[in-house]
């Protein structure tokens, strides 16, 4: 059966905000860093196998209320979410709600998760949404798909251009403590970033983070806590590096492989860069809301670069010098920073084709095998395997939390192998 007959019914409605927006918030600006990222849709999916014995009996009309509800107070906090976008300026929040797609779809799901297709696996967000580019509707999407073996699927999507992965994972966390109990008082989201990163209106002369789109190919590898202990010992029985972190390991290690094996292919190393994003909370406030991150980056052009412990211990250089900026930055010295930083890396790599890039996105401590809205926590977690960034690496936590899920999307032949590299394969297996 093909994966569009898999689903046999969608049902759509708009949920709107608990409490009706205040009238002095009805106005979002957007952020200078808001401006200047695109509107690419980032999708998660939480898959629940099994509900918790007080849900596994309930029909699926109530799990769908008792989700809309807790959305609609979400919103409530979440203001920004429920509208659309005022072209690259603002939103206007007039609580114009959220789409909320509901779906049947036949089959188990360990059918959908355990296919070697992984196409199957968007079945559970809805259409066409995920890394679209732009899209008419609210800037947030929901889809919950039933499985007809009782399990569950929740999907968000939310545009970039209102929030990192810190404010999506904020939300959800917020959303699902809210489900699991209505009166949970949450820290209130601040999306106040434009006075931190005053906008612009020359919008001709904005930097514009848009990665052009590209076919790209989908594996996703698993790294156990043993094997992440063998790469650390090994950087650090072979360097001065103490304690590395295990997004230092993971990062650099993928890095390292992927610019070997595309050597083998090529003949010759090809200079590359790898562009790590970074949280800014703190030194930003935590519950500030919007894009509040910056990167940091390493550039390599010989083979004598490509040793683990050097690559760590330069990517670990980098991080620590971007820290300090910001470390010591006054609160109207942060935007100059940031913006000379991407004029500098534009200058330097994102405009120059010489270059193969590396996005690097740490979401390891986001917390998201935690998810919980009241049947217990998922079973996985997963993002869409079409995301259309060449080389763009997300590092996410295991459900034991004791390891790391590696997401990759490459072109079909640097892709072919990598998967097929045996140091790769020593210290990582691929997951469906």
């Amino acid at each position: 059966m093909s994966a569009s007959n898999l689903v046999s019914s969608v049902c759509k409605k708009i949920i709107k905000p608990y409490f009706p927006t205040p009238t002095s918030l009805r106005c979002h600006k957007l952020s200078y860093l808001d401006q200047m990222l695109g509107g690419i849709y980032v999708p998660f999916a939480f898959f629940y196998p099994k509900l918790s014995n007080t849900w596994s009996d309930k029909p699926s009309n109530i799990i769908s209320e008792h989700l809309e509800n807790s959305l609609s107070k979400v919103l409530s906090h979440y203001y920004s979410f429920a509208e659309k976008l005022n072209e690259n300026v603002s939103v206007d929040c007039n609580d114009g709600g959220v789409e909320f797609f509901t779906t049947k779809i036949n089959c188990p799901m360990a059918k959908i998760l355990n296919d070697p297709f992984v196409d199957k696996e968007d079945l559970v967000y809805p259409k066409g949404i995920p890394y679209a580019y732009s899209y008419e509707g609210s800037l947030a999407m929901i889809q919950l798909s039933h499985f007809n073996c009782g399990g569950i699927a929740i999907s968000a999507c939310l545009t970039h251009k209102v929030g990192d992965g810190y404010t999506m994972a904020n939300f959800i966390h917020d959303w699902a403590t809210i489900a699991r109990n209505p009166s949970s008082k949450i820290q209130s989201p601040q999306f106040n970033a434009a006075t931190i990163f005053p906008p612009t209106k020359d919008m001709i002369n904005l930097p514009e983070v848009v990665p052009k789109g590209e076919e790209c190919c989908f594996k996703s590898f698993a790294f156990s806590s043993s094997k992440l202990a063998a790469l650390k010992a090994r950087v650090i029985n072979n360097s001065n590096i103490q304690n590395p972190t295990t997004s230092e390991i993971v990062s650099a290690f993928i890095y390292q492989r992927a610019m070997a094996t595309k050597k083998k292919t090529s003949g010759s190393i090809c200079p590359s860069v790898l562009v790590q994003a970074m949280n800014l909370r703190p030194p930003l406030p935590k519950n500030l809301m919007g894009n509040i991150f910056s990167f940091f980056s390493m550039l390599t052009t010989e083979e004598k670069e490509m040793d683990l412990p050097k690559v760590v211990g330069k990517l670990r250089a980098a991080k620590e010098e971007l820290r300090q900026k910001y470390k010591n930055a006054k609160a109207d010295e942060v935007l100059p920073i940031t913006i000379e930083l991407y004029e500098e890396a534009y200058d330097n790599f994102f405009n120059n084709s010489c270059y193969d890039i590396y996005r690097f996105s740490s979401i390891n401590k986001f917390s998201f095998y935690n998810v919980d809205f009241g049947w217990g926590k998922p079973e996985k977690v997963s993002m869409s395997s079409n995301c259309p960034v060449k080389n763009m690496i997300v590092v996410m936590d295991n459900k034991s939390r004791d390891g790391v899920e590696v997401l990759s999307y490459m072109k079909e032949q640097d892709m072919s192998a990598l998967e097929k590299d045996e140091e790769l394969l020593e210290f990582a297996s691929p997951s469906s």
